[in-house]
């Protein structure tokens, strides 16, 4: 009987293990191409017929901004990805389906970043903010619906984890994903306030989040906790 058990608990292991490497993988390519867009100054696809490459180089101050914005949002979903790992136990179909609009939402936002970048103080720029705000705002949707999915009775959540931690990071994920909605009506009424918003939401997301609670007498071994 236990060695059924561990049979389970193996291919329950590799299922979240090739999961999590594939998501992995999409997201190295994703912050990769980042900096395949930057072209150099004289190279066949950058600037030509410059005199002075520091300013050339300066001039080229809205592809920087968009690869450190790029950067710093894929960057805190990333981390957040990682964080999960702890939370989340196992796979299943439709979780990776929702996983793969999530991902999808990730690889779509360096676009509407760069369209806010290229735009920035033109007078394209309203039209951009809420483009921008609104691919912020799908990517936290995205993740949400992966959370809601994984959380009722369990369905794929370390069944060791404490009521009140999850409750907390529902409150957490909840809170932020109904700002970055909100947000898009700011960039509305007011576009620099909704991308202010909306990127300040996802900053947060770059600092650490609540160690992961257990059950009392459910903790898990310090070879596991270590290999999260």
């Amino acid at each position: 009987m236990a060695r059924v058990k561990n049979v389970k608990t193996a291919g329950a292991e590799r299922g979240l293990s090739r999961f999590e490497g594939f998501s992995d993988a999409v997201f190295a390519i994703i912050l990769t191409l980042l900096f395949v867009e930057i072209k150099v100054p004289g190279s066949p696809q950058g600037p030509q017929g410059y005199t002075d490459l520091a300013r050339a180089m300066a001039e080229q101050w809205r592809e920087h901004l968009a690869l450190l914005v790029c950067y710093g949002v894929i960057g805190a979903y990333w981390l957040q990805h990682r964080y999960s790992g702890r939370i989340y136990a196992r796979s299943d179909h439709w979780f990776g389906a929702i996983n793969l609009l999530f991902l999808f939402a990730v690889g779509l936002v360096p676009y509407p970043i760069r369209a806010w970048c290229f735009h920035l103080g033109t007078r394209f720029e309203d039209t951009a903010s809420v483009t921008l705000v609104a691919g912020l705002a799908l990517i936290a949707c995205t993740w949400m619906a992966k959370w809601f999915y994984a959380k009722p009775g369990r369905r794929v959540m370390d069944e060791r984890l404490a009521p009140d931690f999850l409750r907390q990071m529902t409150r957490r994920y909840g809170v932020a994903t109904l700002i970055q909605i909100a947000a898009v009506a700011a960039a509305v009424l007011a576009p620099r306030v909704g991308v202010a918003i909306a990127l300040a939401c996802v900053a947060f997301f770059l600092l650490p989040q609540p160690k992961p609670r257990y059950k009392p007498g459910e903790e898990p071994s310090t070879e596991e906790a270590s290999s999260t």
